[in-house]
């Protein structure tokens, strides 16, 4: 019986001993892991930041990457610090040594200088617009970061981001005159609102109170006729006399209209200068007419509903007036873009003319007339004494200054 015992001890002794060894080895293994996910993490290539990059994103991601990699917060300054750069890199300098110390503390001193703390954000946030050429998803994105750093920049419980949102629409909605003296004293609780509104609401009376005081009051003397003057009585008003019209006197003048050659009839000679513009953004080729004062388009080349709806007058050459509908576009090229009234004729030969009154027609002109040599390169120009292979347009009304177009 005591063999049995003295055998289950030194068993229990051992199993002691075992436990003891694998708990060693244990820390040993759990140590050395510590160790080489430090080294790893040492060696993550962090980029630099540069002037092109989005500061909140590069910072968002630096937080990401310290979460994974399970860095200590106290120590994000001192790996984040050597890759900043400009405005970001003089936050850093600007703060005491405590201060720049605490990452939220550089994070909150970086972003206001890049004009987004909390109150920039609400004002970009109110200020936001949907744009049409902008994918909705970044748009959401841009949305979503605004409100975030409007709301929830110091992480606030629900109440006070409710109470954040009254004072803003609160503040929005006084008049001008308290709402400039209020925004300066920076509420951010409905309590300092309150205060701040009844402080100005007071100033005001007080100072309206003090004006009627020092104002004098102006009286004005009764009026005496002169000596010898009898006082006139009261006599009905009479009507002023109206202007009426001489029977020789012209009538009122009609809108002079445009003229237009006969392309408007025929097809425009195929050597006439052409170029790819753009009419409300889509694609279209153009005829240029350097004798025509006025731009017109087919009806497929304006979308519907594009512009405001009015009719212009166009006299053909052969004494044939019509009145064509006409539309507010804009007309870009690689020399700029211009809104223009254009008239919109259903049989025009060509998709679009393009007359004098777009105000880069000439230099779009002389680039379409200038031909080009081996390699790109353009010859010299030699006048030709031969008409221009392409239809003139002449127009009356809307004239460049300097010229003269007459009604034939």
């Amino acid at each position: 019986m005591e063999e049995i015992v003295r055998r289950l001890a030194e068993i229990t002794v051992r199993q002691q001993q075992l436990t003891e060894q694998l708990t060693q080895r244990q820390n040993r293994a759990d140590a050395a892991m510590d160790q080489m996910r430090e080294a790893i993490a040492a060696w993550i290539p962090l980029p630099e930041l540069t002037d092109q990059d989005d500061v909140e994103a590069y910072l968002h991601t630096f937080e990401v990457i310290a979460a994974r990699e399970a860095w200590d917060k106290a120590e994000w300054v001192k790996i984040l610090a050597p890759f900043l750069t400009g405005e970001a890199q003089r936050a850093y300098y600007a703060l005491p040594t405590v201060a720049a110390e605490d990452y939220d503390v550089l994070k909150a001193e970086i972003l206001a200088r890049m004009g987004l703390s909390a109150i920039s954000a609400a004002h970009l946030f109110f200020k936001w617009t949907y744009d049409e050429n902008t994918p909705v998803r970044a748009q959401a994105a841009q949305l979503s970061r605004l409100g975030h750093l409007w709301l929830l920049s110091d992480r606030p419980t629900a109440s006070q981001v409710a109470e954040r949102v009254v004072v803003d629409r609160l503040l929005r909605a006084l008049p001008r005159r308290y709402r400039t003296a209020v925004s300066m004293r920076g509420p951010t609780i409905l309590m300092d609102l309150i205060e701040s509104v009844e402080l100005a609401e007071a100033s005001a009376a007080r100072d309206a109170g003090e004006r009627a005081m020092l104002a004098p009051r102006r009286v004005s003397p009764a009026w005496r006729p002169p000596e010898g003057i009898s006082r006139p009585g009261n006599r009905p008003a009479a009507p002023s006399p109206l202007d009426e019209p001489m029977p020789t006197e012209p009538g009122p003048v009609a809108p002079r209209a445009w003229m237009a050659g006969c392309a408007v009839h025929r097809q425009v000679s195929p050597g006439a200068p052409q170029r790819v513009i753009k009419v409300n953004g889509r694609p279209v080729t153009a005829t240029l007419d350097s004798g025509s004062t006025i731009t017109l388009v087919q009806p497929d080349v304006v979308a519907p509903g594009a512009g405001g709806k009015f009719t212009i007058p166009i006299t053909c050459v052969h004494g044939d007036t019509r009145e064509f509908p006409a539309r507010r576009v804009t007309v870009a090229a690689p020399l700029g873009s211009w809104p223009l009234d254009v008239g919109i004729v259903d049989d025009l030969p060509v998709p679009v003319l393009l007359g004098r009154d777009w105000p880069g027609f000439d230099q779009l002109l002389a680039t379409s007339l200038r031909p080009t040599g081996r390699g790109g390169r353009p010859r010299r120009h030699h006048p030709r004494r031969t008409p221009t292979p392409y239809q003139a347009w002449m127009a009356a009304g809307s004239e460049p200054e300097g010229e003269d177009s007459t009604r034939h």
